[in-house]
């Protein structure tokens, strides 16, 4: 397998997305929760400014879990 090599500013995106991700995951998962205020909520904590990017980032996330499942 090939050595990818990031800059600091990739892997603290990275991060960064993967905590918006996860904590969005866990907060919709509880009933009757807005996601709409889920959203605005992650948007203020990260400093996001648009709802669309929290879309991107969730997107994004997701085609990575789904390639290190295929890559294992």
């Amino acid at each position: 397998m090939t050595k990818i090599f990031k800059t600091d500013c990739q892997l603290e995106r990275e991060k960064r997305d993967r905590a918006i991700y996860d904590e969005y995951n866990a907060l919709t998962a509880i009933e009757g929760q807005s996601r709409t205020r889920v959203n605005e909520y992650l948007m203020k904590k990260y400093g996001i400014h648009s709802v669309g990017t929290i879309y991107q980032i969730r997107a994004r996330v997701e085609r990575a879990i789904k390639e290190e499942e295929v890559a294992i």
